[in-house]
């Protein structure tokens, strides 16, 4: 039975408020919105750069310090920074109290812990974006192992280490999709020959075309009030993963069924999203489910012409990092969004391949997918291992 102590989270952490003007001119560079945490990871892999987004966030945060996702607590985003920059006003800047008893080796295993998220979930306010807040931590008593915590602290790194080889064999198997589908899909071609002012090489039998040449239709996304329930489930830009719709987060509406035909999606529609933070415009995701959904007015439809190419293949260039980057380009900035719209979106070109090329294209690149979803399972076992080591140290 391991000996344990109760303390306060406000004995352990401590909430920074300091803030900056002028970020630039006071030297900082990159900026965190809640779009580049990630769940359950203590991690952060991207960001965004002041100068070319120019947000609207004021609070500072510096490496070492602790970035608490306050709006959603049950998305459970939270992380170590390793650089200073600014980040959203969603975010708690916290960091541990320099007299706390508590090892540091075990402080930072807590903030991932769920006795943490539970407590932030149960006692956050609001119903369509709950938030919670530091003054509602700092009353939640935990349970942690008594001195000496040693032992705890290197079965905690063992298994966080486990948990970090196995999402860095699911990073690299994505990065080798990209490659491949960089190679299959372009023909050697790169901006400067897609975008840019030098001659596009068209193998025999391909066709360089605009994405409007592509399409059937589009559609924008209903924008009525979402619910919490209701009779169809409506997907938002949230729900777009990897190149698919992940029905992650619903709300929903009450339509009937009159109102909702208009916006049911059908198996091989495309949705993209014209209308967030730099980080998410533009992505886009191959509608597969088999259930009946419709979509909000930040999403457009996209239906592909099947004649030409399939509504797979389509997704996976739009997604290309290489289009990503240019269709940013198109995005007109608001104040704390980005907007591209269809015209924008139609005039990217686009290289075409004979049907049958498609078909192998598309063979090869979703192997790659259902070997990113095994690696995916595999991922979501060593996080719950985690979990449950950390549950049996935290109460």
């Amino acid at each position: 039975m391991i000996d344990k102590q109760t303390v306060k989270f406000g004995d352990i952490y401590r909430e920074v408020k300091l803030t900056t003007k002028d970020p630039v001119a006071d030297g900082y560079e990159r900026y965190i919105g809640l779009e580049h945490l990630d769940t359950g990871s203590l991690k952060i892999k991207r960001w965004g750069s002041i100068a070319e987004d120019n947000p609207s966030f004021n609070r500072v945060f510096k490496k070492g310090q602790i970035l608490f996702g306050k709006r959603r607590p049950y998305l459970k985003k939270a992380a170590i920074a390793e650089f200073d920059g600014i980040c959203s006003g969603d975010i708690i800047v916290m960091e541990p109290r320099k007299n706390t008893t508590i090892s540091h080796g075990i402080i930072k295993h807590i903030i991932q812990s769920e006795v943490v998220w539970n407590w932030a979930v149960l006692n956050s306010s609001g119903s369509l974006s709950p938030r919670t807040n530091f003054s509602v931590l700092s009353k939640l008593n935990i349970s942690i192992p008594h001195f000496p915590q040693e032992v705890c602290i290197s079965v905690l790194d063992a298994a966080e280490d486990s948990l970090h080889k196995s999402e860095n064999l699911l990073e690299e198997l994505s990065k080798a999709k990209i490659r491949t589908a960089y190679a299959l899909m372009l023909e050697g071609n790169w901006y400067r020959q897609l975008f840019g002012p030098l001659r596009v090489n068209v193998p025999q039998g391909w066709q360089i075309l605009r994405v409007g040449d592509v399409l059937k239709d589009t559609q924008y996304g209903l924008s009525d009030s979402l619910e919490a329930t209701g009779r169809y489930p409506v997907l938002r830009m949230m729900n777009i993963t990897n190149g698919y719709v992940d029905p992650n987060d619903l709300k929903y509406l009450d339509y009937s069924i009159e109102e909702a035909r208009k916006y049911l999606l059908n198996y091989g529609d495309i949705v993209f999203n014209r209308t967030n933070s730099m980080e998410w415009v533009g992505r886009t995701g191959i509608f597969e489910l088999k259930e009946d959904y419709l979509f909000a007015s930040y999403l457009i439809r996209l239906v592909a012409d099947t004649e030409k190419l399939t509504p797979y293949y389509l997704t996976q260039y739009l997604n290309l990092p290489l289009v990503q980057y240019r269709l940013k380009a198109f995005a007109t900035h608001g104040v704390s969004q980005a907007n591209i719209n269809p015209g924008s979106l139609k005039s990217l070109p686009i290289l075409v391949p004979p049907p049958e090329r498609i078909i192998e294209i598309e063979k090869v690149l979703r192997e790659f997918d259902r070997q990113i979803d095994v690696l995916k399972e595999h991922y979501k076992k060593m996080f719950n291992l985690f979990a449950g080591v950390k549950s049996k140290y935290f109460e």
